[in-house]
């Protein structure tokens, strides 16, 4: 625990041959507002500086309802942590006003709404780690290194608030919330730099954010301006801005293709004036971009129509901005057929879309692959263990079905599946149970894909009866089939013997590699 110091209070004096142009703020000025002609410090901004540690309390300078500190209790502290307020008046009593210090980076003199500034002890005071506030001119404070705060990124949107001036010890000190007290009126002086809580601050500017409205309007059309935008403050509220009034331009700019920007004001939180965009991409819509995709031979055509764009760019007349609109394609002149060879088909848009478009198809040639080895797979079981079954390796065990209780336990048949994210076309698959610890057990097998309803249907395999009975002890079993688009692959599995339970190695499911158009 850190002992308390004592303070004295100081004035702040400015450098000799500093210029100085005294910055006159009246009772009615609001300091985030006031016109700066200062040659020392540029525009001030208005914050609540909220604790990491304390979550919804902010610095407040010079409330006399702070913590009484220094010998015996005889001050007040010039800085305090309070509960945020509520209400817009007393909001702006607690904003502290930060004066940006020209040629110095992210360095910024403090006031409350009075003007008074918030300064260090000088170092040669035994008490050198309090806070005092000055009265001062901000100019005065913007050339004393003591009245001077830099803002240092602590990460996560905090940030760190240390003096210019390193203390007698030639450490930096930074604002800490001393003792990490929360009550009300606890005190706020300086420590030795570090990365606690104490030491993190969040900037919650009172200028509002407004997202800049952006539409569009035909040549000649003028548009309906926006009736309302929000006004989000970054402490947490949101206001609605409305009505909106509306710096209207001559009709004439409509008239012309391009880019037209309004701006307006509504009325925020504080019953201030907040600025508010709209900008206007002018120009009439035309034709469509045509549309890319690229599938494979042997392709379906119900594949392609699931995954052909359903929305397209059309142009803006004036400009290289495109808008997007919806779509239908005609498919009257594309058959399965058509897409059995390499090549290039063009696929129009529908009767009655209202534009011209164009879906270019470009069919390349069908590479075959394991399909369970990609993206977008899961694998599955009735009862077992392991989901090795597509790691590529046929001579080891990935999946077995061993249960206490022998035989009388034994899951008979038992079934193995995995399930696609989006359709896939199958044309063959295999499944093998060998290798050192294989179970050899392995007696009937019969493989199914599950179609676009969901339903369970044998895999088309010619010279081949489901189930397929297995002659030999080890399981090599290779099919290759009709084209299909499946959801998902199983395989149902029957034991030799009750004597023993059955274990797989590898199952696999071959497709395009190119399966999904895109």
């Amino acid at each position: 625990m850190r002992s308390t110091p004592r303070r004295t209070l100081r004035t702040l004096t400015a450098l000799t041959g500093a210029v100085v142009l005294a910055l006159s703020l009246s009772p009615a000025t609001t300091p985030a507002t006031a016109v700066t002609e200062s040659t020392v410090v540029g525009s001030p901004e208005q914050f609540l500086i909220e604790n990491v540690h304390a979550a919804r309390k902010v610095l407040e300078i010079g409330n006399e309802n702070a913590q009484k500190t220094g010998p015996g209790g005889a001050w007040t502290a010039a800085a305090a942590i309070f509960t945020r307020a509520a209400q817009p008046a007393d909001i702006r009593a607690q904003a502290v006003t930060a004066y940006p210090v020209l040629g110095r980076d992210r360095t910024f003199v403090f006031t409350n709404d009075e003007g008074e500034v918030l300064a260090r002890n000088a170092n040669d005071s035994e008490h050198y780690r309090y806070l005092t506030l000055a009265d001062v001119s901000i100019d005065d404070a913007a050339v004393d290194p003591y009245a001077q705060w830099t803002v240092v990124d602590a990460g996560g949107g905090a940030v760190y608030l240390q003096n210019v001036q390193r203390d007698r010890n030639g450490r930096t000190a930074a604002l800490d919330m001393y003792n990490w007290a929360t009550a009300d009126g606890a005190e706020i002086q300086t420590y030795d730099a570090g990365t606690a809580a104490v030491q993190k601050w969040y900037l919650r500017s009172l200028t509002p954010e407004v997202a800049a409205f952006s539409g569009r309007t035909d040549r000649g059309v003028a548009p309906e301006l926006p009736a309302s935008r929000t006004a989000r403050y970054s402490w947490g509220p949101s206001v609605e801005l409305k009505p909106l009034t509306w710096d209207a331009p001559d009709a004439s700019v409509w008239d012309v293709d391009g880019t037209v920007t309004i701006t307006g004001t509504g009325t925020g939180f504080f019953g201030e004036d907040v600025t508010v965009t709209a900008e206007y991409l002018v120009g009439s819509v035309g034709d469509a971009v045509d549309a890319a995709m690229t599938t494979n031979v042997g392709t379906t055509v119900k594949q392609l129509r699931m995954h052909a764009p359903t929305r397209v760019e059309r142009t803006v007349s004036g400009s290289e901005t495109t808008v997007t609109a919806p779509v239908s394609w005609d498919w009257s002149g594309i058959t399965d057929e058509s897409l059995q060879q390499e090549g290039t088909l063009t696929i129009d848009a529908a009767a009655g879309t209202g534009f011209a478009a164009r879906l270019v198809v470009t069919v390349v040639a069908t590479e075959t692959t394991n399909i369970v080895r990609g993206a977008g797979v899961h694998f599955g079981k009735k009862f077992g263990e392991g989901s090795g079954l597509s790691d590529g390796n046929r001579d080891a065990v990935g999946f077995s079905d061993w249960r206490s209780g022998g035989a009388t336990n034994r899951v008979n048949p038992n079934t193995v599946m995995f399930y696609f994210d989006e359709p896939r076309q199958v044309t063959g698959a295999s499944l093998f149970d060998r290798g050192g610890d294989s179970k050899r057990n392995i007696g009937q097998v019969t493989i199914q894909y599950r179609d676009l309803r969901g339903g369970w249907v044998d895999l088309p395999v010619a010279d081949l009866t489901w189930p397929y009975t297995n002659p030999t002890a080890e399981l090599a079993l290779e099919v290759q089939s009709s084209p299909v688009l499946a959801t998902g692959m199983r395989a149902v599995v029957s034991n030799k013997s009750n004597d023993t339970w059955m274990s797989l190695s590898e199952f696999e499911v071959y497709g395009p590699a190119s399966a999904n158009a895109r």
